[in-house]
């Protein structure tokens, strides 16, 4: 298998260490790498798709964001390379696959490309495409200030008119600048989540039980699956019931 790749980042150092990093895997078969953005913007745009894009986030002339949101339809899969962890939500507002924190290990590095080309029988990282299975999300305010969500900890995420809830074990955060439609499209691309309403997704590992169209959750919130996911909410419920009778269900 050739995985074609192309790398962008204004910092040499960290480019000669994301190629040092490629040369171990040999499926891996860099294409081109570029240090001016606005260069790489006129090339990759001239150019046949490619497999993986590694991009940096704080480059001059052109941000690593802005530079994503132009090149998204020339890659398969999108990967920042940065230095700084408040960049996450943006990151994925441009449907990045994976977001490494510099600096990341060859393993972090490995088990990246891992999750992107899986090989062989092995147990699926329903978070695979977060480098540490968090992220970061804008509080109330401007201040710049960000809390941190950890995958396994979120129970539900619900859009409430211009703002976006986000429940988990420890707490609910209301952030009034995070992009529900974009934490949608983020959170169905992992089996551990599934949408029950247009406005709420759920963490599949905190069902505490299914009442007919209700659902109740591990931190004793109720939400009713509308009719249009009752389908899908159905099978996901029948593929991990047990052999024995579950009896009547109204779903």
């Amino acid at each position: 298998m050739s995985i074609s790749c192309i790398a962008i980042d204004d910092d040499p150092h960290s480019l000669e260490n994301l190629i040092a990093y490629m040369d171990k895997l040999p499926d891996l078969k860099l294409i081109q790498t570029f240090t001016e953005p606005t260069q790489a913007l006129a090339e990759i745009s001239a150019s046949n798709p490619v497999d993986i894009i590694f991009l940096d986030v704080e480059m001059p002339s052109l941000s690593g964001i802005e530079l994503a949101g132009l090149l998204r339809q020339k890659t398969k899969h999108l990967v920042f390379t940065t230095a700084h962890a408040r960049y996450a939500i943006d990151a994925f507002k441009v449907d990045a696959d994976a977001y490494l924190l510099k600096p990341y290990s060859i393993l972090h590095f490995t088990k990246t490309i891992n999750n992107l080309y899986p090989t062989g029988k092995k147990e699926v990282n329903p978070f695979s495409i977060f480098e540490e299975n968090f992220f970061y999300i804008p509080l109330q305010g401007d201040d710049g200030n960000l809390i941190r969500i950890n995958l396994n900890d979120l129970i539900a995420v619900e859009d409430i008119e211009h703002d976006v809830q986000f429940k988990t074990t420890v707490s609910t955060f209301l952030s009034s600048r995070s992009n529900f439609t974009k934490m949608l499209n983020m959170l169905k691309k992992h089996s551990a989540f599934i949408q029950i309403s247009p406005t709420v997704i759920i963490a599949k590992q905190h069902i505490k039980s299914v009442l007919g169209d209700s659902i109740l959750l591990s931190n004793e919130a109720m939400y009713t699956v509308f009719d249009a996911y009752k389908d899908q909410f159905a099978r996901f419920v029948k593929s991990n019931q047990s052999g024995e009778n579950p009896g009547p269900r109204t779903l």
